[in-house]
């Protein structure tokens, strides 16, 4: 979980979190047409660190209750819900080397985070166990969003996180 210095980087970053994840998603698209490997996205669910299985399977069953239940079965199982960890939405970037590259039994394969490169994008010197400031270059002096500075952020960092994740496949970008 993002813990922010100041509330201040809170109201920032969601200013800007969009139009970073947006940045961040079509660099990676544009690097990875030049690459000899598949790229595919992978939906996934982070818990909080002291989440247990059974209230995973809880929540897990109170979603699909939610589904069809009545107006005042909804109301209840959001109560539920609301004294529950709640499992946060990510995605993960699996890098696969084309078959014609390699035999199958030696396909090498890279993942990233994509929210760690999209926090990489927004924040100053993001490291995930320390209070995140916004980067103050991502916003002109009128406190408006600088695309220039935001696309060549986050392209110089997609790049260098698909190449070193290759890297430590074994592979070649």
């Amino acid at each position: 979980m993002l813990t922010f210095a100041t509330p201040t980087d809170e109201t920032l970053a969601a200013q800007l979190m969009q139009p970073c994840l947006i940045r961040v998603v079509d660099n990676i698209r544009k690097h990875t047409e030049t690459l000899n490997w598949r790229s595919d996205y992978l939906e996934q669910v982070r818990w909080p660190g002291e989440t247990t299985a059974a209230q995973r399977q809880q929540v897990r069953d109170l979603a699909a209750q939610l589904e069809g239940a009545s107006p005042a079965a909804e109301e209840s199982i959001r109560q539920q819900l609301g004294q529950l960890p709640t499992p946060i939405p990510s995605y993960e970037l699996r890098l696969t080397q084309s078959i014609d590259t390699a035999p199958a039994e030696e396909h090498r394969t890279a993942t990233l985070d994509v929210w760690e490169l999209c926090f990489a994008v927004c924040f100053s010197d993001y490291r995930p166990d320390h209070p995140v400031t916004v980067d103050p270059v991502l916003l002109d002096p009128d406190g408006e969003i600088n695309w220039l500075t935001l696309d060549q952020k986050a392209k110089a960092l997609v790049e260098q996180a698909i190449d070193q994740a290759i890297d430590q496949a074994g592979g070649t970008a």
